[in-house]
């Protein structure tokens, strides 16, 4: 009777080694094909954002509004980018500028079957400096949709003066999108 168990058991291991390794290679060969997002790649977005500064005094939200130009570069492929945020914003009666560091982390991928990807879900984190002494660290949450548009919700805490920017933004990509390299001999 226990030899029966013993070969049952031989049996069970050998099949879910055989079965772990092949879902192993084929998850494996499905999340490479998957990595079509974050390329190694320049990209530039042109970016209009409207929202409030808030205060803590029992006063009114302040309208603020800009545009902004938002080079990055591929740190590392699929995952990361870098780059810089410049731009300017109304507020207050009053224009000024920011300009400081952005980092963004791809955190999925949506796919469209046969026609590749849809678009990505990212997380960027900027530090900004602005010309009237803002000092701007934030995060915000980018729905980027087919390599051309991202729609974007921000929050930035400004340490200096003590408010917080709760900003939407629109991008549009001002750079040309990379073609793939052709495979097909000629």
């Amino acid at each position: 009777m226990s030899f029966l168990c013993e070969s049952y058991n031989q049996r069970f291991a050998s099949l879910f080694k055989k079965g772990l390794l092949s879902g192993l290679i084929f998850l494996t060969c499905f999340y490479t094909s998957a990595q079509t997002e974050f390329p190694n790649e320049f990209i530039m977005h042109v970016r209009l954002h409207s929202g409030m500064i808030t205060y803590k005094k029992p006063a009114a939200d302040i309208f603020v509004g800009g545009l902004q130009l938002v080079p990055q570069a591929t740190l590392i492929e699929h995952t990361l980018r870098g780059g810089i945020i410049a731009g300017g914003f109304y507020t207050n009666k009053d224009i000024h500028g920011l300009l400081g560091p952005t980092i963004s982390l791809k955190l999925t991928e949506f796919k469209g079957g046969f026609f590749g990807s849809l678009g990505n879900l990212h997380l960027n984190v900027d530090h900004l400096w602005g010309t009237d002494e803002q000092r701007l660290a934030g995060a915000g949450i980018n729905l980027d949709l087919l390599n051309k548009l991202v729609v974007s919700l921000m929050a930035h805490r400004d340490y200096n003066l003590n408010h917080w920017w709760i900003q939407s933004g629109i991008a549009f990509r001002l750079s040309k999108v990379k073609q793939p390299k052709e495979t097909f001999p000629n």
